[in-house]
């Protein structure tokens, strides 16, 4: 679109994707754009409109223009980097619990999978890393992709498990090394194993009794979905709007509000060329009940 005046897609980029469960990842994208006017990039093909930002490298929020075939436009004249951040469909769920994703990225990535999943598959050599949170409960593996590709991931998820109380620090696998060799090989072993227990995990969630109150709280309710309900009781609202409402960013938003109308709670409508949220019948019962509570 602007000649040599654009950012290529070969040039300085950083991806990080932080995979969740339901099969969409929050995708970060840093950019050097030094000595460049404009940052043309493309997006993974299952963006969601309402969540993308661009930040310089300040923090402030930068204006864009998003063409119709899923490229972002940002002027970057006198800045030395840029953040994009959004919100992508990038996988959906198998069987129940096995997630498949393909992501695109235009340069090196890192993948991080859901807390308490197992490897399945991958494509590509990535580098694997191992990491915990700060209270070692929740471990966390990280794929690292040198160079851009089509890359494919799929996961098991698994029961919340409690690891042992020392924390474990990052672990980085060399993939020269024999180590790396060898701790490639144990997590795809992991994930085999794990693999004949996906039968199980899927029988035992269809059996599984669902509360006659709240699945939503059984999946993780709280303050934020409750702030989120509150705001659609006084009537519908875009995704800006309850953004600066509960004062969360968008993407946070975006992904509460998507686990809530999957739960019947909230329903998405539109407006004006805009998305817009209203609260349902169950959401404004299922609401009442926790002010009760």
């Amino acid at each position: 679109m602007f000649g040599g005046l654009a950012l290529k897609a070969s040039d300085g980029l950083r991806y990080t994707y932080i995979l969740y469960p339901d099969g969409h990842a929050h995708v970060k994208v840093v950019c050097n754009v030094s000595g460049k006017e404009f940052l043309e990039l493309k997006l993974e093909r299952g963006y969601v409109n309402e969540t993308i930002m661009a930040f310089s490298d300040s923090g402030m929020p930068l204006p864009y223009i998003l063409s119709p075939d899923g490229k972002i436009v940002v002027d970057v004249s006198n800045l030395s980097s840029v953040t994009i951040e959004y919100e992508a469909v990038v996988g959906s769920v198998f069987t129940e619990v096995q997630v498949n994703v393909l992501i695109n990225p235009l340069g090196p990535a890192d993948v991080i999978l859901p807390p308490n999943s197992a490897l399945l598959y991958f494509s590509g050599s990535p580098q694997i890393t191992t990491v915990s949170d700060s209270t070692g409960k929740q471990f966390y593996l990280v794929l690292s992709y040198d160079s851009a590709g089509t890359y494919e991931v799929s996961f098991l998820l698994l029961p919340r498990t409690e690891l042992p109380t020392e924390t474990l620090s990052s672990q980085t696998t060399p993939p020269s090394s024999e180590a790396g060799a060898f701790d490639t090989l144990i997590f795809i072993l992991v994930g085999v194993a794990v693999t004949a227990l996906l039968g199980y995990f899927i029988i035992r969630r269809r059996l599984e009794k669902t509360s006659e109150i709240e699945p939503l709280l059984e999946h993780g309710f709280d303050e934020r979905d409750k702030a989120i309900l509150k705001t659609l009781s006084s009537g519908e609202a875009t995704l800006s709007d309850l953004s600066k409402a509960v004062r969360l960013n968008k993407s946070v938003v975006w992904r509460r509000l998507e686990r809530l109308r999957e739960l019947g709670y909230v329903e998405k409508g539109y407006s004006r060329g805009k998305s817009i949220y209203r609260l349902t019948q169950k959401g404004s019962k299922i609401l009442k009940d926790l002010d009760n509570q």
